[in-house]
């Protein structure tokens, strides 16, 4: 938790990670006149936010390195060595860095094409300048739940690739076949898995999205987010390749 602590504030102070969420709170309020409207509040875009994501991505990337790889560390040997936590950057940022733009990339495409079938259905069932109806509405909710699934079945993918690649050595196209491999039968439980930090961050970012202090939920849910994320994808990781962890192994000194 102390390692994403600075990242976490960063990306929820700048970069509003939890768009799709905000967005199904305010947009049955919200008038739209254009499709632009849309993505004022789902993707809103300016060359300052681009900059601000590219920070996020690369900030991520860094104390992703090194949360990956004291975890592994600590599951392999059983022992918590911080001595070495910054060389773990150098080790393991480019498999990284490569995994955390495709997530990106990911999430900004799925969020785009939500936009504008929503909008499509807008234009269709409400109308220009016009509040939502109760059924925009609806299909909103169902779209945006879809779309937060099929962003976390490909995050989960590409997330537990970091550790397989690092491990074995990896091209990007090997470690993704391995790891979907590796996954198989235990997708449904690794979805459930990574949508249960969804429980708290969900009412967290409905309740504050509309108010002055929102920013203060989106640092709070990154938090969880980072931190869940790093231990569940490491113990996934080891569990799904059968690898041997001693961190749970209990040792007594005798004298």
């Amino acid at each position: 938790m102390l390692i994403w602590l600075i990242p976490s504030i960063f990306v929820g102070l700048c970069c509003a990670p939890f768009g799709i969420i905000r967005f199904l709170n305010i947009y049955p309020q919200t008038a739209i006149s254009d499709f632009a409207d849309v993505f004022k509040i789902l993707l809103p875009v300016s060359w300052l936010k681009v900059v601000f994501v590219l920070l996020g991505i690369l900030l991520v990337s860094l104390f992703l390195s090194m949360a990956v790889g004291q975890a592994e560390g600590h599951m392999r040997s059983g022992k918590l060595n911080f001595k070495e936590i910054f060389s773990y950057i150098n080790n393991d940022i480019l498999v990284v860095l490569v995994n955390v733009v495709i997530i990106e990339i990911l999430y900004l495409a799925l969020t785009f094409i939500l936009g504008s079938v929503v909008f499509l259905f807008h234009l269709i069932t409400s109308g220009l300048t016009n509040v939502p109806s109760t059924l925009c509405v609806i299909i909103a909710i169902v779209l945006s739940v879809a779309t937060l699934l099929i962003y976390l079945v490909t995050s989960a993918l590409f997330l537990i690739n970091i550790p397989n690649m690092i491990s074995n050595g990896y091209s990007l196209k090997e470690g993704v076949s391995s790891t979907a491999e590796l996954i198989g039968k235990s997708a449904f439980k690794l979805v459930l898995a990574y949508l249960l930090p969804f429980v708290i961050i969900i009412p967290l970012i409905s309740l504050l999205c509309k108010t002055s202090v929102w920013w203060l939920g989106n640092i709070i849910s990154c938090l969880i987010m980072a931190t869940y994320y790093t231990g569940l994808t490491m113990s996934a990781y080891f569990e799904l390749s059968d690898t041997s962890r001693y961190d749970n192994r209990k040792y007594y000194n005798y004298r």
